[in-house]
């Protein structure tokens, strides 16, 4: 897959809809699996549909699918196995089948807290069906194993129809967060604002959506072959930006001395364009894919220029102690900015950057 390819509308769509999709796609399989099965008037094949919902019940992004595939079938098919063996205990003993079985399930109940908590589920619901069976009945326990890996086989083909894509989805929700950031910037720190916004529940909404982005970064991995704290540093450089803005705002408009302070130096109003700037060609990068990295040179000199006037600053001329404060996190948000456009650009155009990638194999576009 192209990493950093433009963002289509349907993509975009798709992503503000999924919930939709999903719901859609589960009411359809079961529909057409149900038609099927009373057409063909298939005995007991209700365990196909029964599994085939668990199965398709978490969110289907293509990372999740196809790493959880051999999970889904493994555990069907040892919850099988494991529920024929306790058939066949049963005709020694029912004390020593209702062990095993005790056993088996203490496991799969454990593994659900795991790594591998799928393979786990379908182990404990397969072992389940299977144990159900009539004693001594190996045939009905044979059916009910092959419904139960028949609706697995069946969740996977369905949800690999059009598969929603976690690092779609995240470049898009990474995009409009901010998009959500730049406004918030603009609001508070406009020079045609005379006093405090009072835009505080906004802030904390975005924090929450900022943390909220984490879900996708396992699934966006998987999907991409990029190591995962590839992802981990972005998001982190996301919320800290998030974070320096938010004392940012506290030093702007701590007194009315510091905010004319501040509103009088040329460095520092000229950023009241250059962040704004900066955040609209993140929001273009992630999902216009365009690659122009000119960004970063202007946000360097921006840095070299503060650094000036802080030097310049300490002569003495200046008390006031919000002002050194903006102007210090000034720098900080300029090189946040810088680190996150450059870390952006690699992850996206990552063809010189293969140690990104597990095990240093990249993931070809097709």
């Amino acid at each position: 897959m192209q990493l950093g390819k433009k963002i289509s509308n349907l993509e975009k769509l798709a992503c503000k809809y999924n919930h939709w999709i999903h719901a859609t796609r589960i009411s359809l399989a079961f529909l057409i699996t149900f038609v099927v099965i009373r057409y063909f008037k298939l005995d007991g094949a209700s365990y196909a549909l029964i599994t085939m919902l668990i199965v398709m019940g978490p969110q289907p992004y293509w990372g999740n699918v196809s790493s959880r595939a051999v999970q889904r079938t493994g555990g069907t098919i040892i919850g099988a196995l494991s529920g024929l063996v306790g058939l066949y205990l049963e005709t020694y003993s029912f004390s020593l089948m209702l062990l095993w079985s005790g056993v088996l399930m203490f496991i799969a109940g454990y593994l659900t807290l795991g790594k591998h908590p799928y393979m786990a589920l379908l182990i404990g619901a397969t072992l389940a069906v299977v144990s159900c069976a009539p004693p001594n009945d190996m045939e009905s326990a044979l059916t009910r194993s092959g419904y139960v890996l028949a609706g697995s086989i069946l969740a996977m083909l369905y949800t690999s129809i059009y598969p929603l894509r976690a690092y779609t989805d995240l470049r898009i929700k990474l995009s409009a967060s901010l998009g959500k950031i730049n406004e918030l910037y603009s609001a508070y720190f406009s020079p045609r604002i005379a006093e405090r916004p009072d835009l505080e529940d906004e802030l904390k909404d975005e924090l929450d959506t900022i943390i909220k982005l984490r879900s996708y970064i396992a699934p966006a991995s998987k999907e991409t072959k990029l190591k995962p704290h590839v992802f981990e540093a972005v998001q982190t450089l996301h919320r800290n930006m998030l974070a320096t803005m938010s004392l940012m705002i506290d030093a702007y408009w701590s007194s009315r001395e510091s905010h004319l302070l501040i509103e009088s130096e040329p460095a520092l109003s000229d950023l009241h364009h250059l962040i704004p700037q900066a955040l609209e060609s993140l929001q273009n990068k992630l999902t216009l894919g365009i690659s122009n990295n000119q960004i970063s040179g202007e946000l360097r000199q921006k840095t070299h220029d503060l650094h000036e006037l802080v030097l310049k600053s300490l002569d003495g001329k200046i008390s006031e102690t919000p002002f050194y404060a903006y102007v210090w996190l000034s720098l900080e948000m300029l090189r946040q900015l810088t680190e996150l456009n450059d870390q952006l650009h690699s992850a996206l155009y990552p063809n010189p950057h293969k140690h990104l990638f597990k095990n240093d194999k990249p993931a070809d576009q097709k």
